[in-house]
């Protein structure tokens, strides 16, 4: 069992992120004051720390310092740098996410700042833990086997993927490189599809699956991509952001790449029905092949190639996620339970009321937003 403690000071990069919020609600929780490295600190602090106090934690706790993934120095001040200098836990969330960058700005913000952070924490004196933000596309087939030394298969990888999810590739064996050879204690947490919280299921983010599922429930998605084995891992909110606030005190996870969702997950054919169930809509029969989808012109299927790596039936590992629970003694929310609730927030909060369209094939799998 891991032994009740926490830190005193931490630093979290992507705070004001979807994941980065929940985090410091459970960092300031235990008693942890955080300095949340954002771009413009001094604005975004305020509606930081109201957010947090709304949600259960100690916003007196919160401070803000510069930070920018394309600055060569990554736009540390001196407020910055202290920090670090007496931080026990870095987590480092932010990464620009975005399709249609090049291979050159996805490097910039995604691989070269997350390795430049690690150069720096190498001379961070009270350091316990570098907790690195991955994607658990990192233990799919295709990124299983990239060599990222390899220069003519990276480029392929770059070309098939999207720059967005190569970039996140690169980086994740990278940063483990990196931290290997400076001695930086780390752990590399994959969350899979965050969903909201699993009491409330309140979320911030309104993409991806969420744009799925508001065409579902305006009866505008006549068809699924994929087939009756694709498979999207969810995972809520908040067992991301415990999971995450426990790993600087689990010396069992050093050096360990957590991926963190339920294997009890619907397949996406499920899940959509059960949403449907829920809404009172019902679900699309028709399935699409993943190979046709990618035929399609973009200004047909409105899909963005690159979202279509994550409609996939690989299975992942939880065998290291069980360990971890069991050593925290972390309570697993009923995913069931949980989807059913986010489905009735996404739809009492109007799905974030988006401003844009998508196709009736839209993307059904992304990313969380940090």
């Amino acid at each position: 069992m891991t032994i009740d403690r926490h830190i005193n000071a931490a630093v979290v990069t992507g705070a004001a992120g979807f994941i980065g919020r929940h985090l410091l609600v459970e960092l300031t929780r235990q008693g942890t004051s955080v300095c949340a490295l954002v771009r413009s600190p001094a604005a975004r602090l305020p509606e930081l720390r109201a957010w947090v106090d709304a949600h259960g934690g100690a916003g007196e706790l919160v401070f803000a310092a510069d930070f920018d993934l394309e600055a060569p120095d990554l736009g540390l001040t001196a407020e910055g740098d202290a920090w670090l200098e007496r931080a026990e836990a870095v987590y480092h969330l932010a990464a620009r996410f975005e399709f249609g960058l090049t291979a050159k700005e996805a490097r910039v913000a995604n691989v070269d700042a997350s390795v430049r952070l690690v150069e720096r924490l190498a001379r961070s004196p009270r350091l316990e833990r570098l907790v690195y933000l991955s994607g658990y596309r990192t233990e799919g087939g295709p990124a299983r086997a990239l060599d990222v030394d390899d220069a003519a298969a990276l480029r392929r990888f770059y070309r098939q993927h999207g720059a967005y999810e190569a970039s996140k590739m690169e980086a994740h064996q990278l940063v483990a490189r990196r931290a290997e050879e400076l001695g930086v204690p780390l752990t590399r947490v994959s969350p899979a599809v965050v969903i909201g919280h699993s009491q409330t299921g309140e979320t911030t983010q309104f993409i991806g699956l969420v744009e799925t599922l508001r065409l579902l429930h305006e009866r505008r998605l006549p068809a699924l991509p994929g087939d009756a084995s694709t498979w999207l891992p969810l995972v809520t909110v908040d067992l991301v952001a415990a999971v995450l606030a426990r790993v600087p005190t689990d010396p069992h996870s050093r050096g360990e790449h957590l991926l963190v969702f339920d294997e009890r997950s619907p397949a996406l054919p499920e899940l959509v029905k059960q949403a449907a169930l829920r809404m009172g809509v019902s679900a699309p029969r028709l399935r699409l092949p993943v190979w046709f989808v990618r035929a399609l012109p973009t200004a047909l299927s409105g899909v963005d190639r690159e979202g279509l790596s994550f409609i996939s039936s690989d299975r992942y590992d939880a065998t290291p996620l069980h360990a971890f629970v069991s050593r925290t003694q972390l309570a697993v929310p009923e995913i069931g339970q949980a989807l059913d609730r986010w489905v009735d927030f996404l739809v009492a909060n109007a799905f974030g009321a988006p401003t844009r369209a998508p196709s009736p094939l839209t993307l059904v799998g992304a990313p969380a937003r940090p």
